[in-house]
């Protein structure tokens, strides 16, 4: 044995690769693997787990899976397989075939030994994050073993630590639970829940010793953090935020660090950040902690409860918090503030004021991304240009200018300089001056961009063009090649005798094509390829849903994504009587394309109101199932960006969504629910006529109106559908959607599929309204009834009123009240708190911007009267056609709730 032990310790430190021993070394360990004592065995998987090779990983995995399989071997052995199973699934996660074996590890989970289910449940955490499919009933087993330690405690006196019953198989069980949805049995939830709550009962006994204290609060954070992820219980939630709170004023360090991340984690889920906000203060003066630690959590919990409300003191805070933060922090603090005013300015002076004081603050600790962003966001917005010309000439002329600030400066002036020419010591020759008076102490890029501006002058500004083509020869001389360069390029466009030349070349940017900002890209690249991932990122409820939506598309078991909306709306009310027929339709597949067309006539007639008719009676109770279904996936995709479409027996349809108006992108995840493979699959979205009129159904895409009110086409730069989709397979599709003119039908979305032989074609109405391209603006309180009345006052103002019928506001006014502040939030509508004299109404403030039309104010008001069960809805808008669809939208929301 002591031979062997130094011999593979040798291996372990010297064997490479490709070295010419592999092959030896490899058979030795598989015969070792098998060996009959124990202790050979051991040394054996340690060795492997310090080599990890691919190509070792590859041939010896099946041995070790054996081996941990086996009956005939030991405790110790089964322990030690587990943990090198899991090294060699992080180090060569390619060469282990692990979908092969996953679902046979999951049942030791239950193993009677401890020891062997810590290590086994270490394995199955790693191999939920790559194979949730194959270790899905790994979740009931862990709410059981859970519940044999918690409840019942079934355990040996030996994993008991200082009165704590095993705490680290509780904690891996309750983190490993975390990588699954809810169960969607009634029966575990009630278990996993009764877990919960008497771990969060324990937790309120003081300990009488710091090691015991230890082991509860690793334990209690790791059960909030699974109350969170699970999200099924928003009392339990709030539960949860009254305890953090206490847990970030603690005097221990370790115990303020975990309550701070758990409440950022908090943050990323629950549906108001009040009970979070109540702590803004304790956060702030987290800053200022002596551990550093304890600074990057705090900064990470502002940044993911950050809101309109409370976006312009956490960055104030911020701000002011930056001069004084450590070098390594300050990166990273840089970021956020630019990410989070970018999300929540609401005011274009805020902003850019903002922008240009973190860049002169933090410019040497931040990267190009940051000016890049703010240059960026100008060009995109007319309203800004003109202040940030402003903004940007005082910059040039103050005491000190930082090079970033220097940057942006400079490019602004040089596309928009000619907005402020008129203005006060603006002139043409203020700005060269000013420039100019900068240029010889920034470096080299700084000068280079200085360099286009000086060029850009020369084309705005014909009466300075002598004194910039003196700067440029000036620069025809410098040492620095990009500087030489672009100073003779320039000088010559500036002298060639042509007329359409310069203004060709130095005209005016165009805005920057919509994509993923570059700070949020690099905020967001935090994980470690050795680690386990995370469950959620920090940044708020917005970002994380966002984030699992994408996972989902990547992952085969994508089908189940969305399993706690599939719960939440399966315990909703049915629908109201206020839905409208031509909101929404839902189809139905069908075997054959003229099938296809009678089932979506007949359930286009089935969403009839009910006082109307009762078309659905010549449906089967499925067909009238899946309808009333669709009707309840329609309305909350009306409000939320992402959800269910569509959920039928072959093929289910989930849907992403992002706006920003008069623009917007539009995800579309195709799941085969069936057991067979389906074939030529396409996915087109078009736009009817309002008559409704449509062409003859066929697979090919409808002729595209490209001047019609709502332009919609696939987005560029995409995979191409897969000729063929498996049982569990997923395809997915973007459309980029544009707001030319007001409209009022949505667009269709049309997917063909062969399974079996059998042509299908589905068509299905798309969630995307004129409510989808309103935002959100705050006004001030005393402002809103004065501009409600002038419109209700002034001639061809649209109104929409309905009294709707709410029966759930008995049930629970608050939490009937939050839901209805999250629709409207959710419409697009800014909620102007104070501004109704009745505590308990609603008013919001959006404008819906069309590329074409212009943009129009929209103003909502929602009274609610629980005693009665009714809610009266009024809409007052510039336009007429805007009224009416948000009106109906809104209807269809609270008729399936």
């Amino acid at each position: 044995y002591s031979e062997k032990q130094i011999g593979y310790l040798a291996v372990s430190l010297l064997l490479i690769e490709h070295d010419e021993y592999t092959r030896a070394v490899l058979s030795t360990l598989r015969r070792d693997i098998h060996d009959p004592n124990e202790w050979i065995v051991c040394v054996a998987l340690n060795a492997i787990s310090n080599i990890t090779f691919g190509g070792i990983a590859e041939l010896l995995t099946e041995d070790i899976v054996v081996q941990l399989l086996s009956p005939a071997a030991s405790i110790f052995i089964k322990k030690k397989c587990a943990l090198c199973l899991l090294r060699l699934l992080r180090r060569a996660p390619d060469a282990v075939d692990a979908g092969q074996w996953a679902a046979k590890i999951v049942p030791y989970l239950g193993h009677p030994d401890i020891g062997v289910t810590l290590s086994v449940a270490s394995l199955v955490t790693a191999l939920a994050q790559q194979f949730p499919e194959e270790t899905r009933k790994a979740a009931s087993v862990a709410i059981h073993r859970l519940k044999a330690v918690v409840i019942d405690n079934d355990y040996p006196v030996d994993y008991v630590y200082y009165k704590v019953p095993a705490p680290w198989l509780q904690i891996k069980l309750l983190r490993l639970l975390q990588y699954f949805p809810a169960p969607e049995s009634a029966e575990l939830r009630a278990l996993l829940m009764s877990i919960l709550r008497h771990i969060i009962n324990v937790s309120q006994e003081v300990p009488r010793e710091l090691q015991q204290m230890d082991a509860q609060y690793s334990i209690l954070f790791e059960a909030i953090n699974l109350g969170i992820h699970l999200d099924i219980d928003q009392g339990l939630m709030r539960e949860c935020a009254v305890l953090l709170g206490r847990f970030i004023t603690s005097r221990e360090t370790n115990v303020r660090y975990l309550g701070l991340e758990t409440m950022a984690h908090l943050a990323a889920y629950i549906d108001t950040l009040d009970p979070i906000k109540t702590y803004q203060g304790v956060i702030v003066r987290s800053l200022r902690d002596r551990d550093v630690s304890v600074r990057r959590r705090a900064l990470d919990l502002l940044y993911s409860m950050c809101d309109v409300d409370t976006a312009r003191g956490i960055v104030s805070e911020l701000l002011r918090h930056m001069a004084v933060s450590d070098f390594a922090l300050r990166e990273e603090m840089a970021l956020k503030v630019a990410i989070l005013t970018e999300k929540y300015a609401t005011e274009y002076s805020w902003y850019v004021d903002v922008m240009m004081r973190l860049v002169s603050l933090a410019g040497d600790h931040m990267g190009d991304e940051v000016w890049h962003r703010i240059v960026q966001v100008v060009l995109a917005n007319e309203e800004l240009q003109l202040y940030s010309c402003k903004i940007a000439l005082q910059t040039l002329r103050a005491p000190v200018c930082h090079e970033s600030a220097f940057k942006v400066s400079a490019y602004v002036l040089g596309e928009f300089g000619h907005l402020i020419a008129n203005a006060q010591d603006s002139a043409p020759i203020d700005q060269l001056k000013a420039l100019q008076a900068r240029m010889p102490a920034t470096s080299q890029a700084a000068r280079a961009v200085a360099l286009t501006t000086v060029a850009k002058f020369v084309n705005l500004f014909p009466e300075i063009k002598t004194l910039c083509l003196r700067v440029l020869d000036r620069y025809r001389g410098a040492l620095d090649a990009e500087l030489q360069q672009r100073a003779c390029e320039y000088y010559a466009l500036a002298t060639v005798e042509s007329e359409d030349l310069l203004p060709t070349v130095l005209e005016e940017m165009p805005p920057f094509p919509e994509r993923q900002s570059a700070l949020m890209s690099r905020l967001l690249k935090r994980e470690g390829d050795t680690e386990d991932q995370r469950t959620w990122v920090y940044g708020g409820r917005e970002i994380n849903r966002e984030r699992n939506l994408q996972k989902a598309g990547k992952s085969s078991t994508s089908l189940v994504s969305a399993d706690k909306e599939e719960r939440e709306e399966e315990e909703a009310l049915s629908p109201g009587e206020n839905n409208n027929a031509a909101s929404v339709a839902y189809a139905k597949t069908a075997t054959t394309l003229q099938s296809a067309d009678d089932v979506r006539q007949k359930q286009n007639a089935g969403v009839v109101q009910e006082e109307k008719d009762d078309a659905t009676t010549g449906l089967t109770p499925e067909e009238q199932e899946r309808i009333t279904k669709s009707k309840r996936h329609y309305a909350r995709l009306l409000w939320e960006g992402d959800g269910i479409l569509f959920d039928g027996d072959e093929i289910q349809v989930g849907v992403v969504a992002q706006y920003k108006p008069p623009a917007g992108r539009i995800g579309i995840f195709l799941g085969n629910k069936s057991t067979a493979p389906i074939y030529d699959i396409s996915i087109h979205a078009f736009v009817r006529d309002d008559d409704g009129a449509t062409a003859e159904m066929t697979t090919a895409p409808p002729a595209t109106d490209e001047k019609g009110a709502l332009g919609i086409q696939q987005a560029a730069g995409q995979e191409a559908l897969p000729s063929s989709l498996m049982p569990l397979g997923q395809a997915r599709l973007f459309f980029d959607v544009a707001c030319r003119r007001v409209f009022a039908t949505p667009p269709t979305l049309r997917i063909a599929y062969t399974m079996a032989g059998a042509p299908t074609v589905s068509e299905l109405q798309l969630p995307i309204t004129m409510g989808h391209f309103i935002d959100p603006v705050t006004i001030p309180v005393s402002d809103f009834f004065a501009r409600w009345k002038q419109l209700g006052d002034s001639a061809g103002i649209g109104e929409a009123q309905n009294v709707l019928k709410t029966p759930f506001l008995a049930a629970d006014t608050v939490e009937a009240g939050q839901w209805m502040r999250n629709v409207i939030g959710g419409m697009g509508f800014a909620l102007i708190h104070g501004a109704d004299p009745e505590p308990d109404n609603l008013v919001g403030v959006g404008i819906a911007t069309t590329e074409g039309s212009g943009r129009f104010g929209c103003l909502l008001r929602v009274e609610p009267k629980a005693l009665h069960g009714l809610t009266r809805v009024t809409i007052r808008a510039t336009n007429p056609d805007v009224a009416r669809v948000v009106a109906t939208n809104i209807n269809m929301v609270f008729g399936s709730r």
